[in-house]
């Protein structure tokens, strides 16, 4: 990605956690390969990214500080902060007043994508830890990643970077 900087964000990104941000298929959870130098490129770009999960606060806390990218986010929804997923309750707290086109969401399941429709956000269903789902997912997301190239090049086109 194009390294530019400047004062105000370039786009509002939300990541949903398990199976996104970080495999939870097995212990230790570990970050998916490319997702920290994913988050890392966005910060630089100026972009104000955000988590929201349908796992409890704490554990989710824990997990984004035990895999070193918590300082990357903005803010974070969880289960218990409000009504979860795929109500839009969260979206609309991470983002209110953040015109909806400079909003995308990133997420494996059907309640991300739910979610993002409903709150009328373009959403990226993140196929990297699930390639079954890709033919049901790109019916209905903007984009269908396996990897998270496919990812970076669809926020690319989108947000002109």
């Amino acid at each position: 990605m194009n390294e530019k900087l400047s004062s105000s964000p370039i786009g509002h990104i939300i990541f949903d956690h398990d199976g996104t941000l970080v495999n939870t298929d097995f212990t230790p959870f570990t970050l998916f390969t490319g997702m920290r130098e994913l988050l890392r490129d966005l910060k630089v770009l100026n972009f104000e990214l955000y988590v929201w999960t349908s796992r409890p606060r704490r554990s989710t806390v824990e997990s984004l500080k035990k895999q070193e990218i918590a300082n990357f986010f903005t803010d974070i929804y969880c289960f218990d902060d409000g009504i979860p997923k795929p109500h839009t309750m969260g979206l609309k707290i991470l983002t209110d007043g953040v015109p909806k086109d400079q909003i995308l969401h990133i997420g494996d399941s059907m309640t991300d994508i739910e979610g993002a429709k409903a709150y009328g956000i373009e959403v990226i269903a993140a196929c990297w830890n699930s390639p079954d789902q890709v033919e049901k997912y790109s019916q209905l997301a903007d984009c269908t990643a396996i990897n998270i190239n496919d990812c970076k090049n669809f926020i690319k086109r989108k947000f002109h970077v």
